[in-house]
């Protein structure tokens, strides 16, 4: 615990995140983070958070991919942070899509969170009209892959108003066909 404050700087220097790629030091935050998470120290919610969008902002993949995992790691405590930060359309879109799997993570090392989970995903999939079509086609990956069978209707309802990346996960047929749902397949002709 004397080291946590430490460590949270460790994780969020950005002369160590955006340092040279050849020294052994850009692999300390890396560490940083793992630590934190393995600890389960949920003061560094509000920091990693912070983190989150300055590697959206530097495109740096390896945070954007890592985070979700150290989120999973602190657990069902950080979820209403998580939530709050998901909701904010001032964060940047790739951030945002690595809080959607974060509750990915937090469900499947938790599983007794994977209602929450779906739940605080499915809330801001309700938002599909105002969010940004690439941050839905994430948030219906998301659901997929916790197998959110009861957010079906709204994921059908987002595809019908046209407002979800099918780049992402395909169409609403795919969706649905990978949730176990019985529905016919659409003539070719109408099928994007």
């Amino acid at each position: 615990p004397d080291h946590v404050p430490q460590l949270i700087r460790m994780a969020c220097a950005i002369e160590l995140n955006q340092g040279d790629s050849e020294s052994l030091l850009v692999w300390a935050p890396i560490h940083a983070l793992r630590t934190l998470g393995q600890l389960r120290v949920e003061a560094a919610v509000e920091p990693l958070l912070g983190l989150l969008d300055q590697a959206a902002e530097w495109e740096d993949d390896w945070a954007l991919e890592e985070l979700p995992e150290v989120f999973g790691m602190l657990g069902p405590q950080v979820m209403p942070a998580l939530k709050e930060f998901l909701a904010d359309p001032s964060r940047a879109l790739y951030a945002r899509t690595s809080v959607a799997r974060a509750f990915e993570e937090i469900a499947k090392r938790h599983p007794e969170s994977r209602p929450a989970c779906i739940a605080s995903l499915t809330l801001q999939l309700e938002r599909y009209m105002a969010n940004d079509p690439e941050l839905n086609g994430f948030l219906v990956a998301s659901l997929l892959d916790m197998e959110a069978v009861e957010s079906a209707e709204l994921i059908k309802e987002a595809f019908a108003a046209d407002s979800v990346d099918e780049s992402i996960v395909g169409d609403w047929y795919d969706v649905a066909t990978e949730l176990g749902l019985d529905v016919p397949e659409p003539p070719p002709e109408t099928r994007h």
